[in-house]
């Protein structure tokens, strides 16, 4: 059988380098003996959502967000039922700003109970996250010009850096299986143990029975702590 993944809107949504994480997490998954298929898709495009074992959206511009957001309208419907059943979604970036209820007075994909208010000034930061679902920190940045006010299961807590509003303690959103970040970029080859929690995901939803290989890979690991341990020099203040 195949592992088959979805790169939605790869054109344009695709900003800061996001596609990295598709190409990581396809290397990752054939690493541990897998046959990938990798389908990319956008506007218009015929998409049978519960064809694919994993499906990532990466961030954009806010005007092609707008143009995205009008086309996932129409397959709405077909998309909460693959969150519904445990699909496997991650959204980076602005991107997961549609799944809300509205984008200022826009009206969204009302998937989940948040609004978003966008701003006149853009944000943009550094971060240290941290999250119930790892045992390592998330490192990143954040380039936005929102704020998102919810009360769901968020997907991160701030150590360091900007959080979704003024209160700047939470960061992100977790259902199900879907994840949405505001970390934009390869978030997934900066961060490997969220790389690896995603490609077990997929690969026992895929198989049952499923037995991960052990592979190594050091240059990933030192990078994550070279990164890590800079930060952390920022939050100290040295």
């Amino acid at each position: 059988m195949s592992v088959k993944l979805l790169h939605l809107y790869h054109d344009i949504m695709n900003l800061y380098g996001d596609y990295g994480n598709i190409v990581i997490l396809k290397k990752h998954l054939e690493d541990q003996g897998l046959n990938v298929v990798l389908d990319k898709k956008s506007i218009h495009d015929e998409v049978v959502f519960k064809d694919y074992d994993f499906i990532f959206i990466g961030s954009g511009t806010e005007r092609n967000l707008d143009f995205v957001l009008e086309d996932l309208k129409n397959k709405s419907d077909a998309l909460k039922e693959y969150i519904e059943n445990n699909g496997i979604i991650l959204c980076t970036g602005n991107s997961f700003e549609m799944f809300g209820n509205k984008i200022d007075n826009n009206e969204a994909l009302k998937l989940f109970d948040y609004e978003v208010r966008r701003d006149k000034d853009r944000t943009t930061s550094d971060i240290i996250y941290e999250s119930q679902y790892l045992k390592n920190p998330v490192v990143g940045f954040v380039n936005k010009q929102t704020k998102i006010y919810h009360n769901m299961n968020p997907f991160f807590s701030v150590a360091f850096g900007v959080g979704e509003n003024e209160k700047n303690d939470y960061e992100g959103v977790k259902y199900k299986n879907f994840y949405g970040t505001h970390v934009s970029g390869p978030i997934l080859v900066r961060n490997p143990e969220l790389l690896e929690k995603l490609v077990m995901d997929i690969a026992k939803s895929n198989q049952s029975g499923f037995k991960p290989k052990k592979v190594q890979y050091t240059n990933e690991e030192k990078g994550y702590e070279l990164v890590l341990s800079e930060l952390k020099k920022r939050q100290e203040g040295k």
